[in-house]
């Protein structure tokens, strides 16, 4: 070998090892950003409790603020003359009950949400869903335009952030649409909702005990027997329609059947339930004891399999029927319980001092307070979607 290969050599071979440890710092360099990006993407989000806004805020700034993720917009707008309301929708759209509606809809679409979620499947970010995706959208106002918000949201590609913003957009305006009362969008109307909702219960529990103490008495009014008696009967159709309710949510839950739901007598009763078990087991019939025809069997197979679609429809008719039976049951019950209570009041004024007819108005008084600041507040935010219109930011 001559001399100059051995330099040769020798040069070869550092360049190779030159190569191959800088190759190797770029892979464990991007290692550790990679890691280092997903544990601090962990103090991106945020609990799911209201108060811890400034929190949330904080936690998720790195991520809102990266410029390694993709954004798509849109901007909600209201009239300009109420402006003043635009706020509410800020409360509404990064609220508790609109990210629920938003990671149910992504549960009903398994592609979606894996797309969504992909950069956080992983064993270094455990943090919870609801708190990922608080932080993958954001609202701002406008500064433009005081009666625009601006809806930021992120995905780890475009497409990501565009799937969600689709989501975000169709959901909330679908939400603000199907809005009512007992169900509102508001945090602020939800937890001045549960307010209300414990105060009603407190007060019927009161009610329940005093017309238990004040029963059979002597100076009962014939309104207030009738009243009474009307309350039994409401009682009992209450639990009878709780037992069908509780039955039926057994057999859904251990997957039984269609006619496992015909054990429950008030669904076996219902509308044309019996004339379409009548007419299956008719055809069933015809098919075991028959020698028949194969277009014949045909036919009759067709038409079985169209009665037991019938047959489900109406046992779904039905399901509906008795929650709604039991909901009027329900309030009819309370509405009873309160006249019946009314009437103890004003029969002897000595009541009111009885400390636990003291408490009952008390909590009546709390209850109407509440209700008329809910009342308020509720049309206060109906003013504050009537015109509102989306538009996709440029």
């Amino acid at each position: 070998m001559q001399p100059w290969h051995s330099v040769l050599l020798i040069l070869l071979t550092l360049v190779i090892f030159g190569a191959g440890f800088y190759y190797d710092q770029i892979e464990k360099n991007t290692a550790i950003a990679y890691e280092e990006s997903v544990i601090n993407s962990q103090t991106l989000t945020s609990p799911l409790n209201e108060n811890n806004s400034s929190i949330q805020n904080r936690k998720s700034k790195e991520l809102q603020t990266s410029t390694a993720w993709a954004e798509s917009k849109f901007i909600i707008e209201i009239p300009q003359e109420k402006s003043h309301l635009l706020g509410l929708h800020k409360e509404a759209i990064k609220g508790n009950t609109f990210l629920k509606s938003v990671l149910s809809t992504l549960n009903l679409n398994p592609t979606a949400k894996e797309m969504v979620f992909s950069p956080f499947l992983n064993d270094v970010f455990i943090e919870p869903e609801p708190e990922i995706m608080r932080s993958l959208f954001s609202a701002a106002h406008n500064v433009e335009s005081s009666s625009q918000l601006i809806i930021i949201v992120r995905g780890h590609s475009g497409k990501a952030a565009q799937l969600l913003l689709k989501i975000i957009f169709e959901n909330y305006k679908r939400d603000l649409k199907k809005e009512t009362t007992d169900n509102p969008l508001l945090p602020e109307l939800v937890n001045q909702k549960k307010e209300i909702l414990l105060l009603h219960k407190n007060y019927l529990q009161l009610a329940e005990q005093i017309q238990e103490e004040n029963q059979g008495s002597s100076s009962q009014s014939i309104e207030e027997i009738a009243l009474k008696s009307e309350l039994m009967q409401i009682k009992s159709e209450l639990d009878s329609h709780v037992e069908a309710l509780m039955g039926i949510e057994r057999i859904h839950k251990e997957g039984k059947e269609y006619s496992a739901f015909l054990t429950i007598d008030a669904l076996t009763n219902f509308g044309k339930v019996q004339e379409f078990i009548n007419n299956i087991n008719q055809l069933k019939s015809m098919l075991v004891n028959q020698a028949l025809e194969p277009i014949l069997t045909k036919e009759i197979t067709k038409n079985l399999t169209m009665l037991k679609s019938s047959l489900d429809h109406e046992l779904a008719k039905g399901i509906e029927h008795i929650k709604h039976l039991s909901k009027s049951a329900l309030l009819r019950k309370v509405e009873l319980q309160k006249r019946i209570v009314e009437l103890e009041m004003k029969k002897n004024d000595i009541h009111s001092l009885h400390p636990r007819f003291k408490l009952l108005k008390s909590v009546k008084k709390e209850l109407d307070q509440k209700n008329t600041v809910f009342s308020s507040n509720f049309r206060e935010w109906q003013l504050a979607k009537e015109g509102i219109t989306f538009k996709k930011a440029s």
